[in-house]
């Protein structure tokens, strides 16, 4: 007897055709009859839900990752935006309580700066000098932002120095720390003038030429003095923290903890004169 078609093919080859025929068949009674295989139909896409929820991951990843990226950059605007806009009012809180101060004490011994009479330029500290031996770090704002040699800069907290030079996009920024630095300050307590020195060290500053028969105590807060026109009168210096009479000679050995932060601070004010320009800045000069 002569084998048929099928005897001869491949069993995997018979195995498709049957299936195919089968498939036909079903497809022909489903288009005559569709509410026959309709929980068929429904119990199979219930079955392929899981893998159709897979293929789709990788769009999903997609998108996601789009938009962390874009809630992440606009978060961190925010958070420039308003880290901007609590430096610009803490740095007229200074002044307000500044003024506060001296009207308490009924006496002239400062001359205020209103505070509306610079323009504040919010600046990035982007890298520190070269010399290690120096207290010297680089701005991102140069002659392009309207920035001068000698206007003076400071943070939320108090006096951080002044601008010493000047180029198109960058700034270098001479810290009140500096050991040949020195600004002009009053005790605010008590109206005394004084000269506060730097160190070298970003963490402390010295109280220079005071009498040991002076009346100053640890925790007195230092304000600049405005002495020489160099600095603005009224923003914090610093806060007396150790008092010590030697026996060399009659003035105190007085250390002052920094009222501006000089270890860590990313953002910076720089004031911009309204009126006039500043002079340079001159060393072993009080600011």
């Amino acid at each position: 007897m002569t084998p048929s078609i099928f005897a001869r093919q491949p069993l995997a080859l018979r195995m498709t055709a049957v299936l195919l025929i089968v498939a036909l068949i079903l497809m022909w009674f489903d288009s005559k009859n569709p509410e026959w295989f309709k929980p068929i139909r429904t119990t199979s896409h219930a079955a392929m839900q899981p893998i159709y929820e897979l293929s789709l991951l990788p769009s999903y990843a997609k998108h996601w990752s789009s938009g962390s990226l874009q809630s992440k950059e606009a978060l961190r605007r925010e958070n420039v935006q308003l880290k901007s806009q609590l430096i610009h009012a803490q740095a007229k809180l200074q002044q307000q309580d500044y003024i506060l101060a001296q009207n308490a004490r009924l006496q002239g011994i400062l001359s205020t700066t209103r505070p509306e009479q610079f323009d504040l330029n919010l600046a990035q500290v982007i890298g520190t000098d070269t010399n290690l031996l120096r207290q010297i770090v680089v701005l991102n704002k140069g002659e392009q932002d309207g920035v001068q040699v000698g206007q003076t800069v400071i943070d939320e907290d108090g006096i951080l120095g002044q601008i010493i030079n000047v180029y198109p996009n960058t700034s270098r920024l001479l810290l009140i720390t500096d050991e040949q630095q020195s600004v002009a300050v009053t005790v605010k307590r008590t109206g005394q003038r004084a000269i506060v020195t730097g160190q070298g060290i970003p963490t402390s500053l010295s109280l220079d030429y005071v009498f040991k028969t002076s009346d100053v105590r640890v925790g007195d807060e230092l304000v600049s003095s405005g002495l020489g026109g160099r600095i603005p009168a009224g923003y914090r210096v610093g806060r007396i923290a150790h008092i010590e009479d030697t026996q060399a000679d009659n003035f105190r050995s007085i250390d002052v903890t920094p009222a501006a932060n000089f270890v860590d601070n990313a953002y910076v004010l720089i004031l911009q004169d309204k009126l006039a320009n500043k002079d340079s800045i001159g060393v072993n000069e009080p600011l």
